[in-house]
């Protein structure tokens, strides 16, 4: 009697032939979603939030911006010449259109600022003399001053309101020819200044500019007048001089620095 130890060929082949079959089919339904009845899902991109620092701004638009808000004028400070009008309270002091340096700084910026002034005054002294008021001689008030303004406008124009103080340097001689027998002089002290003052910038070009302000000029030094006349007492005035004035000035400047 013999015992089959082993698998029939014939089973064996059978057996292959599934396992094959199957690892067909499995490769099938991961390689083609769409023949099992998958859906195909849309890749979406993650939308994080970026922490990174937002790029410098050009210092070109940052300059634009700042001449924008700024002034038209190149320089920071105005060097020129002006035609000023001295309007005086004192009969006893009058003054002309003359001719006289300016210097200030531009009003680059809107708002606040510092401000300072040089209003030169250049006027002559009346007297009376045998019973008339009669020119003896010529009177300087040199203010140095300075202080604060407020500058408003857009574009080429600016006007500030500024108030300024500080010293004024003084001096009087007798420049007229006085009747024969007749002789004077005249002796005149410094003091302080204060200045209300409204000016007016109109640029011209990036360096040219029109210039105009108005503004009331406060100081009241002491002086001392003495005349002596043929045939008559010698006189002497004195006491303090009320040389404040309405100054009226229109100009050019040139922007520098």
């Amino acid at each position: 009697m013999h015992f089959w130890t082993g698998v029939e060929p014939a089973s064996t082949l059978r057996l292959a032939a599934r396992t094959l079959l199957g690892i067909l089919a499995a490769a099938l339904l991961v390689s083609c979603p769409s023949v099992a009845g998958a859906q195909s899902l849309q890749a979406t991109p993650l939308n994080w939030p970026s922490l990174l620092p937002a790029p410098p701004v050009p210092s070109s638009e940052v300059k634009a911006s700042e001449e924008t808000s700024g002034s038209f004028l190149k320089g920071r400070f105005l060097l020129g010449v002006s035609s000023s009008r001295a309007l005086t309270p004192d009969e006893a002091l009058g003054s002309e259109w003359n001719f006289s340096p300016v210097i200030r700084n531009t009003p680059r910026r809107l708002g606040w600022g510092p401000s300072f002034g040089l209003n030169w005054f250049h006027g002559h002294i009346t007297v009376p003399v045998n019973g008339q008021a009669t020119k003896i001689g010529e009177v300087k008030v040199r203010p140095v001053m300075g202080g604060v303004g407020y500058s408003l406008g857009s574009g080429r124009l600016r006007t500030t309101f500024g108030l300024v103080g500080g010293y004024a340097f003084t001096d009087a001689k007798v420049t007229a020819a006085l009747p024969a027998g007749t002789t004077a002089s005249i002796d005149i002290g410094n003091a302080w200044v204060v200045r209300p003052n409204v000016g007016l910038t109109y640029a011209l070009t990036r360096r040219l500019a029109l210039i105009g302000s108005v503004g009331y000029v406060y100081t009241n030094p002491s002086i001392t007048i003495d005349v002596a006349e043929e045939n008559q007492a010698p006189r002497r005035i004195s006491g303090s001089f009320r040389s404040d004035y309405v100054n009226v000035a229109v100009g050019t400047a040139i922007s520098i620095f």
